[in-house]
């Protein structure tokens, strides 16, 4: 026996010892435990956050076409576009990913080790709330799989997909928008339960920070001179009490601002539960809508695949066919296909040609026959019944059409406005152009876009007062505008702000609008709050408002703001979100909440006014189709503004409505 040992250890050489320990220290590099980072700070509370992992796992024979850091990138794109829309959630930035796992090269399998537990520790390390995992594998079939694990339970929801070899780039990012969208309902009510666990969590914090205001501003309790012994009579003389109440001051301010703090993230927290709420259905939508596309682009290239003799393939995205639409034009887009070419496109209008230029609408394709062609065309409709057809023929003469009808049912609808100017204010430091703005904004109602001038009503001055302000808006606009009507709400002169701290804006400040009488020494009783304001809102029956305010808040020295006893303070923008709360509303102002709201003399005019007027006559009108919506004057002043005030002033809009919200003609 010892013999044979012998004889064994004599036949190791000395290359395979070397070899056996490369072999040995591989193995233990493979399997060493992975150094994970932290965050140097933890992240706000007020959303959900996602934590994106992209994972590949290729076979030994076979390979993915792209690389997995394209893979990882379009699949954080992905995740990025399907959550925005969703507004309840914060993705991890990818920056913050690295800083944790340190740029290592983990292998996709290591991930799924002991049920992901890796990817779970990083999720807690980056104060995540949920990992979204995508992982592909190619193998014998290639497979998609969307994971979404929740960091704090552990619990997993999964959807697997299948993929042909034949499959594209854009068809394994469509197959994950449908996955993304599907793995969302499902988990629809766990991230509830995630939300409102969030939201008892900031609770307790708010109830603890009460409670310690409460104990710290408590009178102490007073003893009679009788009471006392001598020499606790004589100890009250050594005391300091400059000192104690100076550091209880400032215990107290700093939990007034974490307060502030926190109830501005339990307002976040409460809005982003409604938006939880809402997402199933708008998950459920989306996922019908992908599915949809993606069948109909399935069935598009199975038509296009069974033959080559073929004629053009036309798929319309839009009108659907019997639909009815209340304005009198609709978007015609669809998408032609021939594997041979396509050489004319034909729109016609009530089988008249489309008008549009010297073509009349007649699309031509170039020489070099086109295979696909996408079409987009502005077509303006007649009362009743509409039929919109379009007319493909290839290289080989072979032709298609399609025809959809649109019935257009006018409704009776009326436009009301009421535009505010105030710049001689009598108590407070007055303006320069607000009464000019006033008067710009009017002539652009009544003479550029005819509206009826009994219709919009001017206040400038002292005309303003705010009895007057009240009546119009909460009692005559009541009274005058329907459900289907549009009403326009123009303001230009003073705005300011006052120490409030029941303010459900969490900044311990109350807004106002200045009318002509304002006294800054009681704005409660001479101002319009904006509370009032969403109260006043709320009684206006229409369901197409839109409030354009050039006025600022933020109490700094210039521009339409005035400060209150020296009172500078960072200002929530929750006021605006709070009276473009309601249905059917659209809230722009001219300048962020902390920015001033500048007047310029080389445009007589203030510099939002200005570039709004200009944009409504026009130059925001960019796809050209005649009319100026609320969405293009808001990207046209959000260039022009920040551009011609060095950065120092921006936009806002805030709130929504449905379909197109109209403010100019520009044809």
């Amino acid at each position: 026996m010892k013999k044979s040992a012998v004889e064994i250890g004599r036949g190791w050489t000395m290359t395979k010892i070397v070899i056996v320990i490369m072999i040995l220290l591989f193995i233990a590099s493979g399997c060493a435990e992975i150094k994970l980072g932290t965050l140097p700070t933890p992240p706000p509370k007020a959303r959900l956050r996602v934590y994106v992992q992209a994972i590949s796992v290729e076979s030994d024979r076979l390979s993915f076409q792209g690389s997995h850091e394209d893979f990882e990138v379009s699949t954080y794109g992905t995740a990025r576009a399907y959550l925005s829309q969703m507004g309840a959630y914060e993705i991890v930035p990818i920056e913050d990913v690295r800083l944790i796992t340190g740029n290592a090269e983990i292998p996709g399998r290591q991930w799924s080790e002991d049920d992901w537990a890796l990817a779970v520790e990083v999720g807690r390390r980056l104060y995540a709330d949920y990992i979204l995992i995508a992982e592909r594998e190619l193998g014998s079939m290639r497979y998609i799989k969307s994971l979404l694990i929740n960091v704090e339970s552990n619990k997993k929801f999964q959807v697997l997909s299948t993929m042909s070899s034949a499959a594209g780039y854009n068809s394994w990012r469509q197959q994950y928008q449908i996955d993304f969208a599907e793995l969302f309902r499902d988990a629809n009510e766990d991230i509830l339960s995630t939300a409102n666990r969030k939201t008892r969590a900031v609770s307790s914090e708010l109830a603890a920070a009460r409670k310690d205001i409460q104990e710290l501003t408590k009178a102490p309790e007073k003893k009679t001179e009788a009471d006392r012994p001598l020499k606790e009579k004589e100890a009250v003389t050594r005391e300091r009490p400059l000192a104690i109440d100076a550091d209880k001051d400032a215990k107290v301010a700093a939990l007034e601002a974490k307060l502030a703090k926190l109830m501005e993230t339990l307002i976040q927290l409460e809005e982003m539960k409604k938006q939880i709420e809402e997402q199933k259905q708008k998950s459920d939508t989306l996922v019908r809508e992908l599915v949809e596309k993606d069948q109909r682009e399935k069935e598009l290239l199975t038509q296009l695949e069974e033959s080559l003799k073929a004629a053009p393939v036309i798929v319309l995205a839009f009108p659907r066919e019997d639909s009815t639409v209340d304005v009198n034009f609709v978007q015609f887009s669809g998408v032609v296909e021939d594997e041979k070419g396509l050489t004319r496109l034909e729109i016609f209008i009530n089988d008249k040609p489309l008008t549009k230029g010297s073509d009349r609408g007649l699309r031509v394709a170039p020489v070099t026959s086109t295979k696909r062609l996408e079409f987009t065309e502005h077509v303006s409709l007649v009362k009743g019944a509409n039929r919109l057809k379009v007319r493909a023929v290839d290289s080989d003469g072979l032709a298609t059409e399609k025809t959809v009808t649109v019935q257009y049912v006018e409704r009776l609808k009326n436009i009301w406005a009421v535009v505010i100017g105030i710049d001689k204010y009598p108590n407070i430091r007055q303006l320069k152009y607000a009464v000019n703005d006033a008067g710009l904004f009017y002539d652009h109602l009544v003479k550029r876009n005819q509206i009826p001038a009994e219709n919009v009503m001017l206040l400038l001055n002292q005309d303003a007062t705010l009895t007057k302000i009240r009546s119009v808006l909460g009692t005559d606009l009541k009274n005058k505008a329907g459900k289907d009507d549009m009403v326009v709400i123009y303001f230009a002169g003073h705005g300011a702000t006052e120490r409030d701290a029941q303010s459900p804006d969490g900044d311990g400040l109350e807004k106002y609008l200045l009318p002509f009488e304002a006294d800054l020494k009681d704005l409660y009783a001479t101002a319009l709050p904006m509370e009032e304001l969403t109260r006043i809102f709320n009684r206006i029956r229409s369901e197409r408002l839109i409030f354009i305010a050039d006025a600022c808040y933020s109490g700094a020295s210039g521009g339409r703001t005035i400060g209150v006893g020296g009172m500078r303070a960072s200002i929530s923008e929750g006021f605006i979100d709070r009276i473009a709360g309601g249905k059917g509303r659209v809230i722009m102002t001219a300048s962020g909440a902390n920015e001033v709201s500048a007047e310029k003399d080389e445009l007589g005019h203030g510099v939002f006014t200005y570039y709004l007027i200009e944009g409504l006559k026009g130059k925001a009108d960019t796809d050209r189709d005649g009319v100026v919506t609320v969405d293009e004057a808001f990207n046209y002043v959000s260039k022009l503004v920040p551009a011609a005030t060095d950065q120092e002033q921006h936009p806002v809009k805030k709130g929504t409505v449905e379909g197109r919200l109209i403010l100019s003609i520009t044809q």
